[in-house]
């Protein structure tokens, strides 16, 4: 039986090269977009040059049975990030419906209706062009992995005992996996699912305990530097009108102040899929 032929934008990134690579291994044929044809390449996955700004060719779409859609340019590299978002996802949606593809959106956890920061309310304006009696959704939690953002934090951790703690570290976040997110997005293509899905541990634990057990793990000392979320906030804006790049930006901030704690169970149990939790995910990475 012929393997499913799909396509991936965003391949550059975290989410997006990790599910060229798995899909790959599978055996399925995969069409990597990407913003610049990277130096390693899978010998059999074809890379296509693609910016969310620019139409791709629509010859690239023909043959295609899936396409998921991880493409995202961030509002601190162009301050029009927003329109160029949408637009990118607008087409992208008209050539898989003019070719029969069934479309998969990787949105977030920060995409719910009291997001403030361009990256949740823009996420929300793209999941809107889709039909889900038709497409997928998936709103993920904080994902795990050796890159992205646990990965950094777990840097931070390794190099320093000294961690800022914004806003009292309350805040709750649930985690993924980033091999259980492959695996859900390859069950749901596969089950051929319609409709929003959350995907991420289905309890919630505070941002401070999350950082604690990274430094268990590590066996690192960690002393907190609070942080109140409004100054951080206003720290960085000052920074970023002059050009000054911090290890955390305004946009960043602004989406710790609204995170959000979702039930996860009924989508999980859709897609048929048991995930790991945060400890087990951080053991996996730091084996």
């Amino acid at each position: 039986m012929n393997k499913p032929t799909i396509i991936i934008t965003g391949a550059n990134g975290f989410i997006g090269e990790y599910l060229v690579n798995s899909f790959f291994r599978k055996g399925w044929k995969v069409k990597a977009f990407v913003h610049s044809v990277p130096k390693n390449r899978l010998e059999g996955v074809e890379y296509i040059e693609y910016d969310l700004e620019k139409s791709p060719n629509a010859n690239d779409f023909t043959s295609v049975d899936y396409l998921v859609h991880c493409a995202y340019l961030r509002f601190e590299n162009n301050k029009n990030s927003n329109e160029i978002n949408l637009r990118g996802t607008k087409i992208l949606i008209g050539l898989c419906r003019k070719n029969n593809i069934k479309s998969l959106f990787i949105s977030s956890f920060s995409a719910h209706k009291d997001a403030v920061s361009h990256y949740g309310k823009t996420k929300m304006e793209c999941e809107i062009e889709f039909d889900l009696s038709k497409d997928i959704i998936l709103r993920p939690g904080l994902v795990i992995g050796k890159k992205g953002l646990a990965a950094e934090i777990i840097g931070r951790i390794k190099n320093s005992i000294y961690f800022p703690l914004i806003g009292g570290g309350s805040q709750p976040i649930q985690t993924i996996y980033i091999d259980d997110l492959y695996l859900v997005i390859e069950s749901a293509l596969e089950k051929k699912l319609n409709g929003l899905f959350y995907v991420a541990e289905t309890e919630a634990i505070s941002m401070k305990m999350f950082y604690e057990e990274i430094a268990c793990l590590l066996n690192k000392k960690l002393i907190f530097i609070p942080f109140p979320l409004s100054f951080l906030f206003f720290i960085c804006k000052v920074f970023e009108t002059f050009g000054i790049k911090l290890p955390v930006s305004s946009e960043s901030v602004l989406g710790l102040k609204h995170l959000v704690k979702f039930d996860t169970t009924n989508d999980l149990n859709k897609l048929g899929i048991t995930i790991k939790n945060y400890r087990e995910s951080l053991i996996e990475i730091l084996k």
